[in-house]
Order: structure tokens, then sequence, then C-alpha cells
């Protein structure tokens, strides 16, 4: 994660947001505009041009910059007017897009909303519009690059283009914001429903409009904001939203906070939530900061963590059988996870937790219960008992629940994971000998196990030194 700060605004851009950037640049530079005479479609069109992979890197590096540039701009605008508003916005940059954090302890007023959710468009529009002109006076004055022709025309459109869509009345973009925040003021709660169906008709034909011109990146982000607005409508109807003001604040940095937890930084994601818990925001904001907070000590293997903040949860928001089975798996009471775990397994079929819970059973000592599971792989079984195991700290069962992974399905992989869970029981033994194992089944990363702090018990063991030394330097045949 980069961060840096823009006046007094913190940014943030993850890694997620820039393989995506990359993804897109990757596909706008393979489709350069003009005549096939200038660059970069002179280049681009002849597969055999020496200067091709160049030119391609040299286009993804500027449309990778033409976009971060043009989606910073556009939070600037929401966060210039949220300054105004007497926020202290932060920007972050996480997967398919930017979001603008103003936290805060009360909802915005519909007009605030309005106004903040304007801010970004504005923006991006003075931005292309700028570009625009720019290029007028420009060959105005004289012959303009190839390349300075090329970036400040796509700056334009693309503009443009996202301005135009985001003030559509669709789910989570600034146009669907705004509407839900006037229909809402004139009809009241029916008015966020109003919303939720315009937009999913409307998706409807932008998708038919993708389809037709062939743009799999529209469809694709026009798509996940019909499933959104699907998702409200069922809710709606459920009467479980709208909870809250949409507009929250407080609302608005759990959204990031949970787009943060699913790139994987659990810590940024425990910060944000425990900060909008400090707020005192309305119940359904600390349920749903609770509910975050019980997934993210999950996900750090810490039980007692997790079942305390689910134990939080309340109103509309539910936490799934599984969740809470894999708190009580995780401090050991198999008694309280196990009705739970089958209750999960019935409702979903998801195959995961199907062998969470046949590890469970083994875990409590029923492997005949574990193995009469049908359609279940032993193998997936006994690993899945063995991560719990390992995270309790309970090295030697773990060990003994890998190595019957191993003799399920052997390979290196379940191998050397019970060599691993030995070293750390202290099993020295027994860990070389899974070690052995491993390399007869195609272990070979010898950095891997040179600095694997699981094996750290082995460093100075002559048999362990002499496995490394076959690694590197294996027998010949």
């Amino acid at each position: 994660m980069l961060q840096f700060r823009l006046g007094r605004i913190p940014v943030s851009i993850f890694f997620s947001y820039v393989l995506f950037a990359a993804l897109i640049g990757f596909s706008f530079a393979q489709q350069p505009d003009g005549a096939s005479t200038r660059w970069p479609a002179n280049v681009i069109a002849q597969l055999d041009h020496p200067a091709r992979a160049l030119t391609l890197t040299l286009l993804v590096a500027m449309w990778m910059l033409v976009i971060t540039v043009s989606v910073l701009v556009h939070e600037l605008g929401h966060a210039f007017v949220a300054t105004r508003f007497g926020y202290q916005p932060e920007i972050q940059l996480v997967g398919m897009t930017g979001l603008t954090m103003a936290p805060g302890t009360e909802a915005m007023p519909w007009w605030k909303d309005v106004l903040y959710s304007l801010g970004g468009p504005t923006a991006g529009l003075a931005l292309g519009v700028g570009s625009g002109l720019s290029l007028l006076i420009w060959r105005k004055v004289g012959l303009v690059p190839d390349a300075a022709e090329y970036v400040l025309s796509n700056v334009f459109w693309a503009n443009l283009f996202w301005t135009g869509l985001n003030l559509l009345p669709l789910g989570t973009l600034d146009g669907g914001r705004i509407t839900a925040a006037v229909l809402g003021r004139i009809f009241g709660r029916r008015g966020f429903l109003l919303a939720q169906v315009l937009s999913l008709g409307l998706v409807l034909l932008v998708l038919l409009f993708a389809a037709q011109t062939r743009q799999p990146f529209l469809a694709v982000l026009v798509g996940l904001q019909g499933l959104r607005a699907f998702s409200n409508i069922t809710a709606y109807l459920r009467g479980e939203l709208p909870a809250v003001a949409r507009s929250h604040p407080l609302l608005a940095a759990l959204e990031r906070a949970e787009a943060v937890a699913k790139d994987k930084n659990f810590t940024e994601a425990e910060r944000i939530a425990r900060e909008v818990l400090a707020k005192e925001p309305p119940p359904v904001v600390t349920s749903r900061a609770h509910f975050l907070l019980g997934w993210v000590a999950l996900k750090q293997g810490n039980g007692r963590g997790a079942l305390d903040h689910f134990s939080m949860v309340q109103g509309p928001l539910t936490v799934p059988a599984h969740a809470i089975a894999a708190a009580w798996s995780l401090i050991g009471d198999e008694t309280r996870a196990l009705p739970l775990w089958a209750q999960a397994a019935q409702e979903t079929h998801d195959s995961t937790i199907v062998h969470e819970f046949a590890g469970a059973l083994l875990r409590a000592g029923r492997e005949a219960e574990a193995r009469a599971i049908p359609g279940i792989t032993p193998a997936l079984a006994y690993a899945a008992a063995e991560r719990v195991l390992y995270v309790r700290g309970d090295w030697a069962r773990a060990a003994q629940m890998a190595e019957a992974a191993f003799h399920e399905a052997p390979s290196a992989h379940a191998a050397y994971d019970a060599a691993c869970a030995f070293a750390r029981a202290g099993n020295v033994g027994d860990a070389m000998r899974l070690l052995t194992l491993a390399s007869q089944n195609g272990f070979a990363e010898t950095s891997t196990a040179k600095n694997d702090p699981d094996l750290a018990s082995l460093r100075e063991v002559p048999a362990f030194v002499e496995w490394l030394q076959s690694l590197s330097h294996p027998a010949s045949s």
C-alpha cells in the first residue's frame, strides 16, 4: 500500500487498485485511436515491429497514469466539498474504484449529500474539458506531438465518458446517490425503493448497450451495480432497508473498511472499524462494525475475539452459522462448534464448509462420522482439521492430522505441512521423516525450507542440513 498526502488529505493506494489499473490500461493500450500512419497505431498494428513491446509497455504506463490522475481528481472533488462542510476526508484507491471517506458522527442532510456527490463529477468534467481546451490551443499554436495528442485526447474522452456514466442513477455511483437522496426527501422511505427500481431498470438498458458495443468492462461495472440494486430491493421487501441513511458518513467509512478487508489488509480494516465504533454510531452501523471486526478476528485466528464481536451484532444483520462455528473451533470447543458446522453444511452445501464440518468431527475423534459425509474427500477433511489445530498451537495433533492427509492423498505439500507441525512440536525424528517424504514427492523449494520459521528447531540438526543440501544437489538418476 502506498500512502501520501495531497495538502491535508491522506491518500492510500492499494495493490488491488494497481492491478485493476494495469489490466484496464493493457486493454486500452491495444486499441489505439487514430489513423494507422500515426503513433501509436502505426506501431501496435504491426506484430513484428521492433518497438511494439516497448510501445505497449509505455502505453500501459500512460493509461495507468491517466486512470489514476482522473480517479484522484474525481475523489478530490468529493474531498473538497467535504472539507467545506467541516469533514476531514480521506481518499483510498482500492479494487476497481476510488473512495472518499468523510468521517463524522451525523448523517449529511440531503442537500449536502447531493452537493458532495456532485463534487466528484464536476472535478472530473473540469479535467476533461481542460484537457480538450489545452489540445485545441496547442493545435492553434503549432504541431502537436503524436504522444501529447494521444494522451490529451484520451484524458478528454475518458473523463467525459466517466462523468456521464457516473451521473446515471445507478446504485453506488454518484448519480445513484443523488437520486436516492432526492427521492428519499420527496417520498420518504419509499423513495429508497424507487431509486433501486430505477437503477435496476437502467442497468438492463446499459447492459444491452455494452453487449452491442462489445464493452466487457462497462458490462462488469454496471452488472455489479445491478446486483447491488437487486439485493437492496429484496432487503427492502424484508423490512431491512433503509435501516439508516445510506449517506451516513460512518456507514461509508465501514464500506471502505470492508473493501480493505477484501484486499487482505486486516490491520487497516480493523483500524477503520474501531474508529467508527469510537464515534458511537447508530445501532445498525455499530452492528456492521462488530460484524466486520468478528470476521477480521477469525482471519487472525482469534476465536474469542470473534465471538465477542459477533455477540454485539443486532437487528437485521445476522452472523452465519459457519462463522460462529469457526470461532468455537478456534478456541477448542468442538462440542459447541459441531452443531453449527452441521447446520451450516446442510444450509449451504458449500464444499469448503462441508469439509470444515468433517475436520471438526475429526478433531472431536469422530472419524467414522466424518468419512460418512456424502461427497467428502478425506484428505481435504484432514487438512481442514490440521489448519485449526495449527492455529490453536496444538502442534502434535496438527502433525498427526497433516500426516493423515498425506496418507490419504500423498503430495509434497501435505508431507511438508506435517513436517512443519512435527518440528513445532519438537519431534525431530518425525519431522525429518516427513521432510524426506516431501522431497520424494517433488518438494524442491530450498529457500522456503531454509527460512521457514516452522523449521527453526531443525536448523542445527545435521540430518536437516544434509536434507537441504540434497534439495540443492539432487542425486542424478
